[in-house]
Parts: structure tokens; sequence; C-alpha cells
């Protein structure tokens, strides 16, 4: 496995990846949106010769203005248990650390990030304005692990969160809880 920066060339694979990860494009275009509003910290895609295998997408929080969060990984169905998600965090979080992010956090499985050194105690004390039950921090500098900072996402992740409740609408469909429906997009990391 080899990891690069994104590339214009590589829309295509990505969305089709995202697809197939998350089972629809929400995903594919939460990262979009991300990249519209200049949020996005870094990005990275793994791959073996022409085949994108998986991605990672961390985004600027936009308080505290120098913490990161892991917004999304995806890792090919065909790929997945052979430790791939593990080393793109991995790789995701030195880049971080290169890049000076105090700290990251994330809103997915905790048992899973926990083994990347994610902490759902270290980030137990942060004003979370959605998940505390799926939130973790990975602490960089010293002081972010129990601190008390409120944490305030890009708008892209309350774009996520209220999913398309007009179209729902439209649909006939009542429109399900925001909360429940981030969970099922997001939580599928």
């Amino acid at each position: 496995m080899h990891l690069r920066a994104l590339t214009a060339n590589d829309e295509i694979p990505l969305s089709v990846l995202m697809d197939t990860t998350f089972g629809g494009p929400e995903m594919y275009q939460f990262a979009r949106e991300l990249r519209a509003e200049n949020a996005v910290a870094m990005e990275r895609i793994a791959y073996e010769g022409d085949t994108l295998l998986g991605y990672i997408c961390c985004a600027r929080m936009v308080v505290p203005e120098d913490w990161w969060a892991l917004s999304i990984l995806a890792v090919s169905p065909m790929y997945h248990k052979r430790g791939m998600g593990r080393e793109l965090v991995a790789h995701g979080m030195d880049h971080a650390r290169r890049e000076g992010a105090r700290a990251v956090v994330v809103v997915a499985d905790p048992k899973y990030f926990s083994r990347v050194g994610f902490s759902q105690l270290a980030a137990s004390k942060l004003e979370l304005p959605m998940m505390a039950e799926h939130t973790s921090l990975y602490p960089i500098a010293p002081g972010t692990g129990m601190s008390t900072h409120r944490l305030i996402y890009p708008e892209a992740y309350e774009r996520l969160m209220d999913g398309e409740p007009r179209k729902e609408l439209a649909q006939g469909a009542r429109p399900e809880a925001p909360k429940r429906r981030f969970a099922r997009r997001f939580l599928s990391i």
C-alpha cells in the first residue's frame, strides 16, 4: 500500500470507493462540502498500482482552531480486516502532528479508534455539540486530553447530520431524527 495526496484524477474512483463503502453518496458529498468551505486539513488516498484502496480526510475544527477532526476513513470492502484502516489513521495522525494540530477528534466507533490511540476518556470533559457517546480524542499536545474545550465543527458536519429533510418529505416519508440519521451515515466508518 502506498499513500499520496488526493488529485483531481482521483475524484471518480473516490466517489465509487465511498459509495461502495458507505452505501450511498452522502460521505462523498460530505468530503466535497468540507473542501468547498476550505475546512480540509489533509486528504490522502491509499493505492496499489492503479487501484484506490482507501481514503482518509481530516478537517480543521472551527473551535479550537488548532484541532482537527478525523472526518472520513474509508477502506474498500475487499480490503477490510487487513489493517489498512489502522495504517491510514496512523499516517493521518503523524501528518496532523507534523502540521501542528494539537489534537484530533473523531465521532465514530470508540472501540475501533481506541486501537489507534484515540480515547473516550480524553474526550470526556469536552463540550460537544453531538454524539458524546461516540466521540474520542487523539491528544497530541500536552494538556489536550481531558481538557474542557468547547468544540465547533465545520458547517459540513451540520449538513451531514441534518440530511435532506425536504427531499424526504417530498417523497412522503416521515423525516428521520437528525441524530439517528447522522449515526447511520457517519458511524459506518
